[in-house]
């Protein structure tokens, strides 16, 4: 007669069942924890691609706001040098202006097979204005304004300033015949930053050679001129004042 096996004591069968309870918890809480770990990791990500987001939208903006500081400045030096470019026309008509309370001289009718000298200076035509103003030294200069002549940086002779220049070509032509021309280039003391000259110096010997070049094409006889460009050594009371160009008849 077999012998049947005595089942476990009901101690034994608590202690396993609690056991599997136990692995069960470990298992289930593992699970949890890998969860969690990877609902961080996704949130981390999300915070992440919101930060990068946020810096390209705050990098955009920088850059618009830059942008538009620049065209601001731009305007601004636009203005202030069409602003110089009034301030040296006047001052350029002031000097040229017959004082208040001067006495007027009037020439006697020259004859009439008179002709111009070869050499030195012709009577003045009284009933046109002169460009040109008398010199202690017994120069006669006329000054144009740098601004008026010219755009910022450049040597091209602006369309506006070439009835001022037809001007000086006509009373050369028909009062100071066979006189010395000396044209000069003048600028301010600031220092090139936008331009392709090099200096002041190559920037106002080009102007100058600007207007000898157009006062020839004017009628003015080419071997009776020369062009120098002086840059800022001669300055004048202001920067606005300084950049011009001065056409001398010398003595």
């Amino acid at each position: 007669m077999s012998r049947q096996p005595h089942p476990p004591p009901p101690r034994a069968i608590d202690a396993a069942r609690g056991r599997k309870r136990a692995q069960k918890g470990m298992h289930m809480k593992g699970n949890g924890l890998r969860f969690g770990m990877g609902l961080a990791a996704v949130a981390t990500a999300m915070m992440l691609l919101g930060g990068c987001s946020n810096n390209k939208k705050q990098s955009e903006l920088a850059m618009q706001e830059a942008a538009e500081l620049r065209e601001a400045n731009e305007r601004m030096d636009q203005s202030l040098r069409d602003k110089d470019a009034r301030i040296a026309d006047l001052e350029t008509r002031l000097a040229n202006s017959t004082p208040a309370g001067a006495p007027v001289v009037t020439a006697a009718p020259a004859p009439t097979n008179w002709q111009p000298p070869a050499q030195g200076f012709a009577s003045p035509v009284q009933d046109a204005p002169s460009d040109f103003v008398q010199q202690s030294n017994g120069d006669l200069v006329a000054t144009l304004a740098g601004n008026v002549l010219f755009d910022s940086g450049r040597a091209t002779i602006k369309d506006s300033a070439k009835k001022q220049l037809d001007r000086i070509a006509r009373e050369i032509r028909g009062q100071h015949r066979g006189a010395a021309i000396r044209v000069e280039g003048h600028t301010d003391s600031d220092p090139i930053r936008r331009s392709k000259w090099a200096s002041n110096d190559a920037l106002s010997q080009a102007r100058a050679d600007a207007v000898k070049s157009y006062l020839s094409k004017a009628g003015v006889p080419t071997s009776k001129m020369e062009s120098i460009g002086y840059g800022s050594s001669k300055p004048k009371s202001s920067k606005a004042a300084s950049r011009r160009v001065e056409i001398v008849i010398t003595k």
